[in-house]
């Protein structure tokens, strides 16, 4: 049985039923992955690693969506 973890993103306290990969929690929560840049844990991750993170309890993620216009 997985453990629950926390995690802060973007400010907010949200809790996961257990460790997952960032593309995948991305993925779960309707993120467009061309239009946003991450960082996990104060490190801006390539969007080629997303696959690799395995997110953990107290892990940190800011997730900054990329807008065009002029």
């Amino acid at each position: 049985m997985e453990r629950e973890i926390k995690l802060t993103v973007n400010g907010e306290v949200i809790n996961l039923e257990g460790e997952v990969s960032l593309a995948d929690f991305l993925r779960s929560k309707g993120v467009f992955e061309a239009m946003v840049g991450v960082e996990h844990n104060l490190q801006w991750i390539r969007r080629e690693d997303w696959p690799n993170i395995l997110l953990k309890d107290n892990d940190r993620l800011e997730i900054i969506r990329i807008m065009a216009g002029g």
